[in-house]
């Protein structure tokens, strides 16, 4: 699987703004030639003379990078300015202010539901204050109009509330499918990979343990799979709580993997051994007798390699674990006194 397609909100808000810049930046132009030229509204005109070259801009950017969040922010403050303004400023045929009902839909599409319900009821206060300049007071067609306008943008409003809050929900819930185990709740292999190479940006002082529970198949083949499953489950528990700063995934039956970064090889092995008296000190009861657990776990520190080869360098160590008589802590570090 790739591992980019995980990123789905940011590919989403990514494209979504990269075409807002191209059709906005454009249509900005088009507007500004007549608002400058026809319309005499300068003010107006200047704006968005300046949001096309903020849209050029933005486009550049994401063309090679996802955008930063200020560049949406700052693209959805600009539209609302220059709507604003526009109704403001311009009579109420030339239509401006219709570009209202759009705008809800951009903020939850390019900053989120938080945002998004922010700007949106900043957006509708503001407009109100500027029609209600502009309507007619004692007109009960303008006070038609201007109920029926705000009917419509809180219809649209909510739609793009629940439509977001309910793709932002899909969306976490497939990204825990693909990303966690469904057995234990350890993170699986491709979440140790996308850790790895995505989120982890500082690997300086970046430690990797590999443990793999001793003689796990005789407890199998003496109590059953169902107690298997249950002794992973609550191994699992254990290795989160006892190693909370950092990392915990299955990448194998009874294999575990858990990386964190500390500050020196002597504190990454306090805690392995810290992870194996914790173990050993594990009794499970299972109809009605006690289970007793051993691990075998090697540790191994990143030194510019691939995780695969690091993964390679940790099984070597866990492998000599095993053979010096299991529940033991190997590593190749050199541990200075």
């Amino acid at each position: 699987m790739d591992i980019a397609a995980l990123n789905s909100t940011k590919t989403l808000r990514k494209h979504v703004l990269k075409w807002m810049c191209i059709c906005f930046g454009f249509l900005s132009l088009v507007f500004a030639g007549f608002n400058l030229s026809v319309n005499n509204l300068h003010l107006v005109g200047g704006l968005e003379v300046g949001f096309s070259l903020l849209c050029l801009y933005i486009f550049k950017h994401s063309q090679k990078h996802y955008p930063k969040r200020w560049h949406a922010i700052i693209m959805c403050l600009a539209i609302s300015l220059i709507v604003l303004c526009g109704t403001y400023l311009a009579p109420l045929k030339n239509g401006l202010f219709l570009w209202t009902f759009i705008l809800p839909i951009l903020y939850y599409l390019l900053i989120g539901r938080r945002y998004g319900l922010i700007l949106s009821s900043a957006l509708l206060v503001l407009q109100l204050m500027v029609l209600s300049q502009k309507l007619p007071h004692s007109s009960f067609s303008a006070f038609n109009i201007g109920l029926n306008l705000l009917f419509v943008y809180i219809s649209i409003w909510a739609i793009s509330h629940v439509f977001e809050g309910n793709r932002a929900d899909f969306s976490k819930r497939l990204k825990n499918l693909a990303l966690l185990d469904p057995l234990t709740g350890a993170g699986n292999r491709l979440s140790m990979n996308h850790y790895f190479e995505v989120e982890l940006r500082d690997k300086s002082q970046l430690y990797l343990f590999l443990l793999d529970l001793d003689y796990f198949k005789q407890i199998n083949d003496q109590y059953g799979h169902e107690v298997g499953d249950k002794v992973l489950v609550e191994l699992a528990t254990l290795l989160r709580v006892t190693f909370a700063k950092g990392y915990v995934f299955r990448v194998g039956g009874e294999e575990f993997s858990l990386m964190s970064n500390f500050d020196s090889p002597q504190a990454a092995l306090a805690v392995a051994e810290k992870l194996r008296l914790a173990i050993q000190n594990k009794h499970i009861i299972a109809n009605g007798e006690t289970i007793k657990l051993t691990a075998s776990i090697g540790v191994v520190q990143y030194q510019q390699q691939s995780l695969s080869e690091l993964i390679d360098l940790a099984d070597k160590q866990l492998y000599k674990a095993k053979e010096t008589g299991r529940n033991e802590v190997c590593t190749d570090i050199l541990v200075h006194g």
